[in-house]
């Protein structure tokens, strides 16, 4: 297996190891073990647990980014032809498109929101990129249904904000009672809840 190659199956078996046994439980034996490698090879590509450990967390914060750039030339629909639904819709699309992006699997999820949360100061630093880039791609897209007079006149920052601390919140919460994490319905509730409302239809203006 080539240099590229090892380092990426080191990095997978690495990922699992955190999300199942946690970072201080972790160490490079187990990595070894659960790549069948020597802890040589493993040394050859990181200096040890911690920089294999962040370097997992840098594979998310370069997926994000790629989504930025990958959507910095989109467009929603035209408002014209919107109904409150297509709206929803399309909004929870961008969104569970996002969430899949970040928290590409359990062992991802479980790492971002319980093993590196106050781990030490340089993972603490990729971690607040990583959800800088999340609330900026959300951001940007409340941006753009504002230009559109989609949505009302709002400071999008704090909307966004609010969006994604509240999607982590309910995660975690998920996480510590070992139910599972619907990522569908956190995007759609999610969407709804910011977009909609909290109002119903009977109350009028």
């Amino acid at each position: 297996m080539r240099g590229p190659e090892r380092q990426q199956q080191i990095l997978a078996c690495a990922k699992r190891v955190f999300a199942r046994r946690g970072f201080h439980a972790a160490n490079i034996s187990h990595i070894c073990a659960e790549a069948g490698i020597g802890r040589g090879t493993l040394y050859q590509y990181f200096e040890n647990k911690k920089a294999v450990f962040t370097a997992v967390l840098r594979q998310v914060l370069e997926r994000v980014h790629e989504l930025m750039e990958q959507q910095r030339a989109s467009h929603p629909p035209t408002p014209a032809r919107l109904r409150r639904e297509d709206v929803v819709a399309y909004s929870a699309r961008r969104l569970r498109r996002l969430l899949d992006t970040v928290f590409d699997d359990d062992g991802t999820l479980r790492i971002l929101l319980r093993e590196a949360v106050g781990l030490d100061v340089d993972v603490e630093n990729v971690l607040s990129e990583i959800d800088d880039t999340f609330i900026t791609i959300v951001e940007r897209d409340l941006i753009l249904w504002r230009q559109a007079s989609v949505v009302r006149p709002l400071d999008a920052r704090i909307t966004a904000t609010l969006m994604v601390g509240g999607i982590e919140k309910l995660a975690l919460a998920a996480l510590r009672g070992n139910g599972p994490v619907d990522l569908d319905a956190l995007a759609d509730q999610t969407v709804r809840l910011h977009i909609l409302g909290l109002l119903s239809d009977n109350i009028r203006d």
